[in-house]
């Protein structure tokens, strides 16, 4: 990356709201409706939220995967670390953040959610959070603003971020996120 060249600014860890919500939660229900089709089955019933986390839980939780979001993302522009040709290693660009989102999403010994220790409402938020980036992103990418490289960098990460956390939230097997990267 050369000196004069402008990170990702990190932007307030507030939750999408007005309009842009309804895009955040469009492009996620359409990600999700993509996975259906993808897979043969429904994966949202199980995306149940059994035990809500506490309010300041919750928020102190979001930001740290916002915070995760931004310096992890900051350090890829950095060092171009994780390249292969022009594209990143999405999983090795955010290692700390999808650790994190492993974290609130812990399995039980049967190999199911542990709907007593997950905190699905936070990784919720997040996702939220992150498709709300990423509608941002396409909006700047087309009205031309900003550091066209770096817009279109961060959208792919953050796009394939979004599948990464979709795939731990609806707990899909190891066989199915491969058959879904293949295509």
């Amino acid at each position: 990356m050369s000196d004069d060249a402008q990170l990702s600014e990190p932007k307030e860890a507030v939750l999408p709201e007005g309009g842009m919500r309804i895009a955040a939660e469009t492009l996620v229900t359409e990600r999700l409706r993509a996975l259906r089709r993808a897979l043969g089955r429904n994966v949202a019933p199980l995306d149940v939220v059994v035990r809500r986390t506490r309010p300041a839980s919750r928020r102190h939780l979001f930001e740290e995967a916002c915070d995760l979001y931004w310096n992890e993302l900051s350090w890829e522009e950095i060092t171009d670390e994780e390249m292969i040709g022009d594209r990143e290693l999405t999983e090795m660009v955010f290692p700390g953040l999808l650790a994190l989102i492993d974290a609130l999403l812990p399995s039980g010994e049967s190999g199911g959610p542990d709907r007593k220790r997950e905190r699905r409402d936070v990784a919720h938020d997040f996702l939220l959070w992150l498709a709300a980036r990423l509608v941002q992103l396409r909006n700047e990418k087309m009205t031309g603003n900003g550091d066209h490289a770096r817009i279109r960098r961060e959208a792919q990460v953050t796009d394939e971020l979004i599948d990464l956390i979709a795939y731990r939230l609806y707990s899909l097997t190891a066989k199915e996120i491969e058959e879904l990267q293949v295509h």
